[in-house]
């Protein structure tokens, strides 16, 4: 007498309930992944007029603007507000982060400071100088042209 040989068919699992849920969640899933890269493009660098005080806004691990470009070396006043609710220290360094510009006052949140640093052509970290809010992301890109 011949052995049944279960048909592709027969063998397949039933796709019941808990298939159509892992569907949905892998739609879902799909959808949030789209939404969340649509938004993680880098933001455009703002450029900063000469006489005009270079505006930078700390918060959860975020600098605003995160890439500023300024056009000409020279003195320049930085104008640091904590729109937070954390306690932020904005910091200046130089591009390889081996050296520091400037180091502002921790600010509590809704305090506000102005620095005024001499900067030459090149590039430079801006950062959180709070522990960990660098690594966090609270960073950025100053560009001296």
């Amino acid at each position: 007498m011949p052995l049944h040989t279960p048909s592709a068919r027969e063998s397949r699992p039933r796709a019941g309930l808990s298939g159509a849920l892992a569907r949905a969640f892998a739609s879902l899933l799909a959808v949030l992944l789209l939404v969340v890269a649509g938004g993680c493009g880098a933001p455009a660098p703002v450029d900063v007029a000469e006489s005009q005080p270079i505006a930078i806004a700390m918060s959860e691990f975020r600098l605003t603007p995160q890439t500023i470009r300024l056009n000409g070396a020279g003195r320049r006043s930085f104008e640091i507000r904590n729109d937070g609710t954390m306690v932020h220290r904005f910091e200046l360094r130089n591009a390889d982060n081996t050296r520091r510009i400037a180091l502002g006052a921790p600010l509590r949140p809704g305090q506000s400071q102005t620095l005024t640093v001499r900067l030459a052509r090149g590039s430079y970290l801006m950062r959180c100088a709070q522990e960990r809010h660098n690594t966090l992301g609270e960073h950025g890109e100053l560009v001296v042209g």
